[in-house]
């Protein structure tokens, strides 16, 4: 049974707009779009990993994924490292979101304030 669809949630909002404001236009604007079209699909517990699905775009068959080219880190309500990473489909296309919380423990509460972006 598949997970249920929901809204890209305010913290995911302002990670992929961090993001798509370190990329080329081009694919800034791209990222934009697919966000404004986007729902959000829990893939890991506790929000470690979130896929999106786009209103209107059928996804090609799986031919692997990649990192947007935009290094971040950020820590946990607790002080934890984190590292977000937003992958995209070989389209191009917004795919996943994945959370890595260094110290194995699950996620707390991501604080959004702490996010630093490296391009």
């Amino acid at each position: 049974m598949s997970n249920p669809t929901r809204a890209v949630s305010g913290f995911e909002r302002q990670l992929i707009e961090a993001v798509a404001s370190h990329l080329p236009e081009a694919s800034a604007l791209q990222l934009h779009a697919d966000l404004a079209s986007a729902a959000a699909v829990e893939m890991g517990l506790g929000g470690a990993r979130v896929g999106f699905v786009i209103s209107g775009y059928e996804r090609p068959p799986y031919q692997g994924q990649h990192a947007y080219p935009v290094e971040l880190q950020m820590h946990d309500a607790d002080g934890a490292e984190l590292t977000p990473i937003l992958h995209a489909d070989a389209s191009g296309r917004l795919l996943e979101l994945e959370i890595i919380r260094w110290d194995g423990a699950a996620l707390i509460s991501p604080r959004i304030d702490s996010l630093v972006c490296y391009a």
